[in-house]
């Protein structure tokens, strides 16, 4: 599309001599996103603001090897399944599949491996950078090589739309996202707590303690999760757990609205739309004092994810939780796109 331009250049060399890009992004004003082919990982967003100052708005490092050091999933690429598998372990047509017990308890299975691979990229309609790999049979323990693509294009309106598709050789579970951390106020800037944050969305799933669902599905009436008008974040993040990880289910069919996230100060703010059934909203609970890009330390409520997907935990909820098992005549395609704007 005119008005956005793409440019090439060396990220870094994997320590088996896979030399990784990174592709950024330019719209005509300025805004910009740079990919990485490690992980198919946003790098960075930069956006201006309501004064005309440019920031970069994610969290994320400046070198490939904390990428492969990385342990919190900035910008990544997850899956096979993003979010939590009770006990790293999952049934499917008669039988049991035992996965890696990799979250912070070590008893459940969280997000996979793909944020870990380095991917095929190339680029297409100059505006659109395309991820592909290829997932083994029996990678991570899960069935079935899984080919995955994903393609992120960059209007010159500042929409970036994340595409997902993946096709199996055998049924097995796929539940893809990105796993972005947005602070709009400019990442190392402080926390989150008073961007403002919407969801058109009237109930959740809850959780157990250890952030496992419970397999029910509540209101959000008269709870911390009420988010159907904007509400500051920090107003009742001290009556949830320790801080948001929690998904909303988002009703409705096709690509709709997700909600939108406000920065008053700066006027940044982040529309959202998906084809997907819930949001996982994450306030960076586990962030303790991470060293990130620039020499800034990353701590609590530092940034905020938003990612879109299906219900956490959806192969050991069945049948009252969508499927998210994909077949060998089938083809996995979500899509989202998130829509970077200034509120006066």
């Amino acid at each position: 599309m005119a008005g956005v331009k793409i440019t090439e250049s060396i990220f870094g060399v994997t320590k088996n001599n896979n030399e990784i890009k990174k592709y950024t992004l330019t719209t005509s004003n300025g805004f910009e996103v740079a990919l990485i082919n490690y992980g198919a990982t946003i790098q960075s967003i930069r956006q201006l603001d309501k004064y005309n100052q440019t920031a970069e708005i994610t969290l994320g490092y400046d070198t490939l090897q904390e990428y492969v050091d990385d342990q919190c999933f900035f910008g990544s690429t997850v899956g096979r399944v993003a979010n939590r598998i009770k006990n790293g372990r999952f049934e499917l047509d008669g039988k049991v599949y035992e996965l890696e017990k990799n979250d912070g308890t070590k008893k459940h299975h969280l997000h996979g491996v793909f944020h870990k691979r380095v991917w095929d990229s190339t680029t297409e309609n100059g505006d659109t950078v395309v991820f592909k790999y290829q997932s083994p049979d029996g990678e991570g323990g899960y069935p079935g090589r899984v080919d995955c693509t994903v393609k992120y294009t960059l209007t010159n309106d500042q929409e970036l739309t994340l595409d997902f598709h993946a096709t199996t050789t055998k049924a097995t579970p796929i539940n893809m996202t990105n796993h972005v951390y947005f602070n709009l106020a400019g990442d190392g800037s402080g926390p989150i707590l008073d961007h403002l944050f919407q969801v058109p969305s009237d109930k959740y799933i809850p959780l157990d303690e250890e952030l496992i669902p419970t397999g029910e599905i509540a209101t959000v009436d008269n709870t911390p999760f009420d988010f159907k008008k904007s509400t500051s974040i920090g107003e009742r993040v001290n009556e949830s757990f320790d801080g948001y990880d929690m998904m909303f289910i988002i009703d409705g069919e096709g690509k709709r609205s997700f909600g939108k996230l406000v920065h008053q100060t700066s006027g940044r703010a982040i529309s959202i739309e998906s084809t997907q059934k819930g949001l996982q909203f994450y306030t960076g609970n586990f962030l303790n004092s991470v060293k990130g890009r620039q020499g800034h330390t990353y701590k609590k409520y530092g940034a905020l994810c938003l990612e879109t997907q299906n219900y956490s935990d959806s192969v050991n909820n069945q049948p009252h939780f969508p499927s998210i098992i994909l077949r060998p005549d089938e083809e996995y395609h979500q899509q989202t796109t998130f829509h970077f704007h200034l509120e006066q």
